[in-house]
């Protein structure tokens, strides 16, 4: 008698970064989120055609999911949750009230128009499911694992030591203290005030100088152990709850913070997000990214010496995707590898429900495991003709030289990424060298604000050589220093202090990325490219039309779909815009 398959169907949806992901006989073999197919940004719908990709890339219905594995499991932190509604009655009843409104309610009807109403569900702590979308990229190795977000099941952050199996969280920090709602509430007062735009003052906080840190730390203690206290006056969560909603299948989240106490705090009034930017923003911007990393440094300094591992450290959470703090933590702790989720936001919690549910350790099935999206080999019957190369070796040659005289490529090849980070499967790529093409890439494609650095694409073996204590990063999660003898070599990637987020890419990961590199380096001398997201102003691109789309819309220089190139001067144009297929 044959066994049966175990099937695992691991889900987030309706608060924002709607995912799903799959497990087949302990293997993760698709992920991908929902936006990326309603190219609606950050939506909070139900992931209905990221689950149709995951079944039908494994040649599955939903009649063969054995459990569907979600997040959400209030049991660990109940005894927080009531202390916090005697203190806070009225708020305690409006959160009841509209839990009683309810995602499981909402959850239950979607699951059955999906046909998956037969399958066991299982649902897990928020910050057990972070843990466990990292912990198999340690790979057993002794470490600890750490999670820092905004909320999830009433915890902000957690850690616990590395394990074989299902980890046991060591220690929490409980609602209303979050670093996450800390570093958004100052997001939004420098008048980045959508879902997600804290990656923006990251950004912006290199152009400044840490003046503010002072009046910062007066609004954050720091606590001992794992531990620290927001300022109660400032952050007005514990009062009047976390003020979230979704509007059309997005995730809208109002003022964490008091404005008139927070401007008081810093003397820097509140800026509209039309104002234009200033040096006063850059400081402010500067001063958060330096607090918030001293108070992420304290967390991870506890859970190591509780753990007392000085292995790997594994990384998730939203705030796991702070690059420029990431970049730094191996100069300030005792640790070895860093490992970073690919998707550390909520869109990961879909692949960390799905491996607690096939008991903490799975494998997968690509070597990159960010790169477990849909594929398509061929551009389509829908597509105008453009030159097919009869090799990658024919190909490589001709992008490199086009990339060297100055070329921007739209490179569609292979899996789509799982994250927020385009990976060289659906990217823009050019040539590092000139500082110049910083300005021309933003004027031609990105269309985005001048002050965000773009990151570098290189070679795993030549890092060292550019970049001062850099270690492997293949999802392009850690900023590091550019030595000083390099600079001027590599000037559009070298952002204002003097660093850059880079992307590692070994040989035997991503051959076809890596060989296109090492053809440019053959010809200029520099093993990397400047690599950027496939989308503009929207989604990362899916499709072949999505490529299509973005490429017309734009000024990219060429298009390449598999080993077919589409150039702007050979393409018409004012062919209309075709409806996408959706997997």
């Amino acid at each position: 008698m044959s066994r049966q398959r175990s099937v695992i169907l691991g889900l987030t949806a309706f608060h924002g970064d709607s995912s799903a992901a799959l497990v087949v006989d302990g293997e993760l073999v698709a992920a991908a989120e929902e936006e990326r197919f309603t190219r609606v940004k950050h939506t909070a719908a139900f992931p209905r055609r990221a689950i149709a990709y995951c079944l039908n890339h494994a040649g599955l219905d939903a009649g063969s999911v054995t459990t569907v594995a979600c997040p959400g499991l209030v049991g660990a932190t109940v005894p927080r949750r009531l202390l916090h509604a005697v203190r806070h009655p009225a708020m305690a009843l409006r959160a009841a009230a509209a839990r009683r409104g309810g995602q499981r309610a909402r959850l239950d009807e979607a699951l059955a128009a999906a046909g998956l109403e037969h399958a066991r569900l299982m649902r897990f702590e928020h910050h057990l499911a972070h843990m466990a979308s990292v912990q198999p990229l340690l790979a057993g190795q002794r470490g600890t694992l750490v999670t820092i977000d905004g909320l999830g099941d009433f915890a902000s952050a957690s850690h616990a030591r590395a394990s074989t199996g299902v980890p046991t969280i060591a220690g929490r920090i409980y609602f209303p203290d979050s670093l996450g709602f800390f570093y958004t509430a100052l997001t939004q007062h420098l008048g980045f005030r959508k879902f997600g735009e804290e990656f923006k003052v990251m950004g912006l906080s290199s152009f400044g100088r840490p003046r503010f840190a002072e009046q910062l730390r007066g609004l954050v203690e720091r606590r001992s152990g794992f531990g620290f206290r927001l300022d109660r006056r400032a952050f007005t969560v514990a009062s009047r709850g976390v003020p979230f909603r979704v509007e059309n299948d997005q995730p809208v989240i109002g003022l964490l913070h008091d404005e008139a106490v927070i401007a008081k705090a810093l003397g820097v009034p509140a800026r509209n997000g039309d104002e234009p930017l200033t040096e006063l923003h850059a400081d402010v911007a500067s001063s958060l990214q330096l607090v918030f990393e001293e108070i992420a440094d304290h967390l991870v300094a506890a859970a190591l010496e509780v753990s007392t591992e000085t292995g790997a450290l594994g990384l998730a959470g939203g705030c796991a995707h702070n690059s420029v703090w990431v970049g730094k933590l191996r100069t300030k702790h005792r640790i070895g590898d860093v490992f970073v989720a690919p998707a550390s936001h909520d869109a990961g919690l879909a692949v960390g429900a799905a491996v607690l549910a096939a008991g903490g350790t799975v494998r997968c099935a690509e070597k990159h495991w960010a790169l477990l999206g849909p594929a398509f080999d061929e551009p389509g019957r829908d597509l105008p003709k453009g030159k097919t190369f009869p090799d990658d070796a024919a190909l490589h040659a001709w992008l490199a030289g086009r990339l060297a005289a100055g070329g921007i490529v739209g490179l569609f090849h292979g899996r789509l990424e799982f994250g927020p980070r385009a990976l060289g499967s659906r990217s823009i790529l050019c040539d590092p060298r000139p500082a110049a093409m910083r300005d021309r890439l933003n004027a031609r494609v990105k269309h985005r604000e001048a002050f965000r650095p773009f990151a570098a694409v290189v070679l795993a073996a030549k890092q060292e050589d550019w970049f001062v204590g850099s270690f492997r990063v293949p999802t392009m999660e850690a900023v590091f220093p550019v030595r000083d003898h390099v600079k001027e070599r590599i000037g559009a990637v070298v952002h204002s202090d003097g660093s850059c987020r880079i992307q590692t890419v070994e040989r035997d990961v991503q051959p076809f990325l890596w060989a296109l590199i090492h053809a440019f380096e053959t010809q200029t001398g520099v093993p990397m490219l400047i690599n950027t997201s496939f989308n503009d102003s929207e989604p990362i691109v899916c499709t072949p039309t999505d490529a299509l789309a973005c490429f017309r819309r734009t000024e990219m220089d060429h298009l390449v779909i598999g080993r077919t190139v589409f150039s702007r001067h050979d393409l018409d144009l004012a062919e209309p815009e075709r409806a996408s297929t959706r997997a």
